[in-house]
């Protein structure tokens, strides 16, 4: 059992043993789970503000590590996104309860595998809120790093733990917080759990360009399912104008900017980002109901 209600487990997904934060479990709520995905580089345990929000909201969640993340097993060589698509289906699966499909909630990375999910026909989900996903509009720190690939192994440069760390703190905090700032102690978590040694670093940021490859090439295909698009108004790394693209790919998708948030809304206004969840969350409940 975690903290406010949290409880952890060591779930097997496809191939990849993980951790789950979940919140819920034994609810009678009715309504989809809510499956939380987490960044390039970050971990579920960034989540549980706002699980704990939704928690106390009477509502059914899970974060997850993904593959090559937090406490997850490693990704295996080659794409990324597939395995990181078997990864979801296999959660998809475990969270459908009494028939109803969860939502999947991502952020950055984790909104883009949400959005292969909606895309994807094979794959039953009940709607998808991508929050700031990768690959729409990327920022010129994101454009600098693929189009100058031997800056790549500068982020793996040998430095001092403590520094690293320190590198890592300040730049989460640049990144993922607005005008409401990261919450305290969210960055420092992020450096202890993905990057407490070299060989974390290394599996981490190793494949960092050819990911960015990958994020490029996503399909623009429809979004057959609800989609929710929260987007931060101060994103310095993946640009608000992307939100449109992603509304181009499902024209009855609602998108809402929230307007003193950067890229991880889940980080620093926990309580508008679980808010818009329970509203959309129950909006599904109300469909099927009627």
């Amino acid at each position: 059992m975690g903290r406010s209600g949290v409880v952890v487990s060591r779930p097997l997904l496809a191939r990849w043993q993980t951790r789950a934060l979940e919140v819920g479990p034994h609810s009678a709520a009715p309504g989809p789970v809510l499956v939380l995905l987490h960044g390039f580089g970050d971990h579920a345990g960034t989540w549980l503000p706002v699980l704990e929000q939704l928690d106390e909201a009477g509502c059914r969640a899970v974060a997850l590590d993904m593959p090559g993340y937090g406490e997850a097993d490693p990704l295996e060589p080659g794409e990324s996104l597939p395995q990181l698509d078997a990864f979801l289906a296999a959660a998809v699966e475990r969270w459908t309860i009494d028939g109803i499909p969860p939502v999947v909630v991502g952020n950055s990375l984790g909104g883009v595998v949400a959005i292969r999910a909606g895309q994807d026909p094979r794959s039953v989900v009940s709607g998808i809120v991508p929050v700031a996903p990768a690959g729409f509009s990327h920022s010129w720190i994101l454009d600098l790093l693929e189009n100058n690939p031997w800056l790549q192994p500068l982020m793996t440069v040998p430095v001092p733990t403590r520094v690293f760390r320190l590198l890592t703190i300040v730049g989460y905090n640049f990144i993922a917080g607005g005008t409401a700032k990261v919450l305290p102690g969210v960055a420092a978590a992020v450096a202890d759990v993905n990057f407490p040694s070299r060989a974390h670093v290394s599996r981490v940021l190793g494949n960092a360009v050819e990911l960015l490859g990958e994020l490029r090439m996503i399909s623009r295909d429809h979004v057959g399912v609800p989609v929710l698009v929260l987007w931060g108004r101060h994103d310095k790394l993946t640009l608000v104008e992307g939100a449109e693209a992603v509304r181009g790919l499902a024209p009855g998708a609602e998108v809402v900017v929230l307007e003193d948030c950067g890229h991880c809304p889940q980080v620093s206004r926990p309580d508008l980002v679980a808010a818009h969840l329970i509203s959309f969350s129950g909006a599904l409940v109300s469909t099927v109901a009627g």
